[in-house]
């Protein structure tokens, strides 16, 4: 241990990030440091680490992303190792990071999904893909449906967030933070949120696994909305937004597959 006495230690703006499902922090080790991440998320979480450091290499360079698996704790990162031990060393990093998999670039684009509500009925879609109410530029649906409506899985997945808190309902941009949802992740590492649900109204809980075809909550008028419907979208999880993701529906009697149209009805019979 001798050797240790030639370090001058100085750690310089350490952000041990620490929310409650996700941290990355580091451990002193015999030449240099560790970093690790812990995810208590239900889903992979891409997290971008900044170095800055003085006397130390990174063994991943100075920024890098890096995808962390589901409920995974001292997950390795990277190993920063001192150069030179008589002199000063500074440690220092940043990080940001969000649900899924920032640079995945491919999926599975042919998923027929079902229609997310009960057999025997038929609903509207009132806007569709790149619709001019509030969907510009985004694939997104909205079903009509009446307050208290069963909503069902589309697809296999896991329960990664519910929101169902809320109550308050207005018709501007400002209202979408009020939104409650449902956030699931599928295998393909894509997720679907279904939107507006009612106060109280899901039936399901982080990390329930779900099957297509559940009966997973009820519909509702929350958030952003202009009347009673359920939003629906698929998407890839990047850092600062969402890269939403045309989709195929499973309609009538199962035995036609095609892409949802704005103002058209679709009965589900399987």
């Amino acid at each position: 241990m001798k050797r240790v006495a030639f370090w001058i230690l100085s750690l310089l703006s350490i952000a041990t990030f620490a929310q409650e499902n996700f941290k990355v922090y580091y451990e002193e080790g015999e030449n240099g440091y560790k970093i690790y991440a812990d995810n208590g998320e239900f889903c992979p979480v891409s997290v971008e680490i900044d170095f800055k450091i003085e006397n130390l290499t990174s063994s991943i360079g100075d920024v890098k992303i890096i995808k962390v698996p589901a409920q995974t704790t001292k997950f390795y990162v990277a190993d920063l190792t001192v150069v030179d031990r008589r002199k000063a060393i500074k440690l220092g990093y940043s990080v940001r990071y969000n649900h899924g998999n920032h640079l995945q670039t491919s999926y599975d684009a042919d998923y027929a999904y079902h229609l997310p509500y009960k057999k025997g009925t038929e609903h509207m879609v009132t806007q569709g893909y790149n619709g001019k109410i509030s969907h510009d530029n985004e694939y997104a649906l909205d079903f009509r449906m009446p307050v208290g409506t069963d909503i069902y899985a589309a697809r296999d997945g896991k329960v990664v967030l519910v929101e169902q808190s809320f109550n308050k309902t207005c018709t501007n941009q400002d209202c979408a933070k009020f939104n409650n949802y449902i956030l699931v992740f599928h295998s393909d590492g894509t997720f679907a949120e279904y939107t507006h649900i009612k106060k109280n109204g899901s039936k399901v809980k982080p990390g329930d696994t779900v099957k297509k075809g559940q009966h997973i909550g009820y519909s509702g008028n929350v958030g952003w909305s202009t009347g009673p419907h359920l939003h629906f979208i698929v998407f890839l999880q990047r850092f600062n937004t969402r890269e939403t993701l045309p989709t195929k529906f499973v309609i009538g009697n199962g035995k036609e597959i095609t892409q949802l149209e704005e103002k058209k009805e679709y009965s589900k019979e399987y």
